[in-house]
């Protein structure tokens, strides 16, 4: 959150005594504005496939006096990236007392035969190219293959796009699943093309197994393309097999300050200084 407040420590009380109180409110409010829009310009630049969800989550200008106003940053991830978290063992995320148990087929964790608890993760991939949601199809490959991981997407993508479809029947909500990617039998050119595990550790590489989700809606047809991971723990809470499930720690943005920043060193004085020499 920011909030945008006594002018004094913004402007020299000389300037402020002598402008007319509704000047100072117009011009306030073009300084608000403008940082609001000098947010979402750092954000622009900040992030890539997490920047439409960060910028929806700034708010429009609240004003809570003719002086003070408030422009919020809602939403869990928008937050998080913000603010940045700890490294976390997605085991007791993702399967700890905290997370119900429920039937297989139903979200929440499944009882296990020799105890304790599992659950399937999905993985969205994005098309090559386009899309919004998810990692594109090559790019988990890109420090491995250089720009050859582009290459590589589009052969994933053009191997998974011919997979029978996987549907979800919209009032029972059971599933018909349809083909799964085996990386094994993707060619270019005639050759076989081979994808590696990315860890040691990994039982296969990241788009073994992968389906085309099939959704119809009023004028199209979409796909879009998952793999699923099972992660587990035995009964008493310990990480089931060599897979370590520990998601990265997140480093703070803190793009809020570099805005509060940007208004008290150049915004606000910049913009009355203008508003000064205008009326001279």
């Amino acid at each position: 959150m920011i909030e945008i407040l006594n002018l004094e420590s913004l402007i020299p009380i000389e300037v402020l005594t002598a402008l007319d109180p509704n000047a100072v409110k117009a011009v306030l409010r073009d300084v608000v504005d403008g940082a609001r829009d000098y947010w979402i310009q750092l954000a622009s630049k900040e992030f890539h496939t997490t920047k439409s969800e960060y910028i929806r989550g700034i708010q429009q200008v609240q004003w809570l006096s003719d002086d003070v106003a408030m422009i919020s940053l809602v939403g869990v991830l928008p937050n998080l990236l913000e603010r940045g978290m700890p490294a976390t063992d997605l085991h007791d995320t993702l399967l700890g007392p905290q997370v119900p148990t429920a039937p297989l087929g139903q979200p929440g964790k499944h009882p296990r035969k020799a105890g304790g608890f599992y659950r399937a993760i999905p993985f969205r991939h994005r098309t090559p190219g386009q899309g919004a949601h998810g990692v594109p199809m090559g790019q988990a490959y890109a420090s491995m293959m250089g720009q050859a991981s582009k290459k590589l997407g589009k052969d994933v993508y053009n191997a998974a796009k011919k997979l029978e479809a996987t549907v979800t029947d919209p009032y029972t909500k059971r599933t018909k699943w349809g083909g799964r990617l085996d990386t094994k039998q993707i060619m270019h050119k005639g050759q076989q093309v081979f994808l590696p595990k990315l860890r040691e550790y990994h039982a296969t590489d990241p788009y073994a197994g992968m389906v085309r989700m099939e959704k119809t809606y009023r004028q199209a047809t979409q796909s879009s393309f998952m793999t699923f991971r099972t992660i587990s723990v035995d009964a008493s809470g310990t990480g089931v097999g060599s897979s370590p499930w520990i998601r990265q720690a997140t480093p703070a943005r803190n793009l809020a300050s570099k805005v509060a920043e940007h208004v008290a060193s150049r915004l606000a004085p910049m913009a009355f200084e203008a508003y000064v020499k205008g009326i001279r």
